[in-house]
């Protein structure tokens, strides 16, 4: 029994959650000097997606399904993305208050937890 414990004990040791998982975190986000988010969200690290998953969308028409052209937003929420291209990195996001990603900014550093880019943008994530 002894064996087993060690065992299993081992096995929890060296076994890690995958760094890539979409987990609950804390996120503030600043564009062009208006807070966009503070608060909690979800974020992706190997994807760089993130959302606060507060964006609700309903059909025009008042049925409960219709082509993606035909809906409306009826409560801001933020999402998008940050990915690193050329040695630096890109920050994209949806205005809070759209179904698509309609604004980007290259350019972007990291430090620690946040992505900046002085007068425009700074994204953390806690």
């Amino acid at each position: 029994m002894r064996n087993r414990v060690t065992l299993l004990v081992a096995l929890l040791t060296v076994t890690q959650i995958p760094v890539g998982y979409t987990e609950e975190t804390y996120c503030k986000l600043t564009v062009n000097g208006g807070i966009g988010m503070n608060g909690p969200c979800t974020f992706n690290a190997d994807t760089g997606e993130f959302s606060d998953g507060l964006l609700k969308t309903a059909c025009r028409s008042g049925l409960s399904e219709c082509h993606p052209d035909d809906l409306e937003v009826i409560r801001g929420g933020v999402f998008g993305r940050v990915t690193p291209i050329d040695g630096s990195w890109e920050f994209c996001w949806n205005n809070g208050g759209y179904t698509d990603i309609n604004e980007c900014f290259e350019g972007l550093r990291k430090e620690y937890s946040c992505w900046i880019r002085p007068h425009k943008v700074v994204f953390c994530i806690d």
